[in-house]
């Protein structure tokens, strides 16, 4: 089962119930941050994700039921080896997700731009990733630009305009820190509250992961 089918099971209907209001991107934000900075509390959880306190709870659960994390005492959750696997899993698609200062290439201040390795045939005009991070975060409140690596261009489609050419500065902090290689994306999540540009990133990311 790949890492995005292990986080949509997460967040299905249990024995046909009502659906849990957290989607599958916000577990697969909520697993990335306690495997980078375990142990987490939920108190740390819930300040830096747009779901409330109920909804975190909800998460922690679902993940502790799947044996993808378990509590550390008091300190807050750690990951199990299967949550460590999957978390592994995610990584070697997105190695890299960072707040960035690239709002001239964004429609809302905060920005956060996660690195896929090795997608880039799977864009076409980017279409799919921002109307994934409007349908997720909201309409005037989030939205996602898609660009990618070709040639060792960083490229915005559908007409491979060179980024650099146009925005040098955001271009060229993007090159700097998250070193793409050719035939990679970067999706960039925007949004006027940055935990909501974080989580849609990761929204329009998965829509690269359709397929599997």
């Amino acid at each position: 089962m790949s890492w995005r089918e292990t986080l949509e099971k997460l967040a299905s209907p249990a024995d046909g119930r009502v659906p849990p209001v957290f989607r599958p991107f916000h577990a697969a934000v909520a697993l990335i941050m306690i495997g980078r900075q375990q142990p987490v509390g939920r108190y740390e959880l819930r300040q830096n994700m747009s779901i409330g306190e109920g909804s975190v709870r909800t998460l922690l659960k679902r993940l502790a039921d799947a044996g993808l994390i378990v509590a550390d005492g008091r300190q807050g959750q750690r990951l199990t080896a299967r949550g460590q696997r999957v978390f592994k899993d995610i990584l070697r698609d997105v190695p890299i997700g960072l707040y960035l200062d690239v709002g001239a290439l964004a429609v809302f201040p905060h920005t956060y731009a996660n690195l896929v390795r090795g997608r880039a045939h799977l864009v076409t005009d980017g279409v799919r990733q921002r109307d994934e991070a409007i349908i997720q975060g909201g309409r005037n409140r989030a939205g996602a630009t898609t660009l990618v690596m070709r040639d060792g261009l960083l490229l915005m489609p559908p007409n491979d305009h060179n980024v650099l050419l146009s925005n040098e500065r955001e271009a060229t902090l993007i090159l700097e820190s998250l070193r793409p290689n050719d035939g990679d994306v970067v999706i960039i999540g925007a949004s006027d509250d940055p935990n909501l540009a974080r989580e849609v990133a990761m929204a329009a990311v998965m829509t690269l992961f359709e397929d599997e």
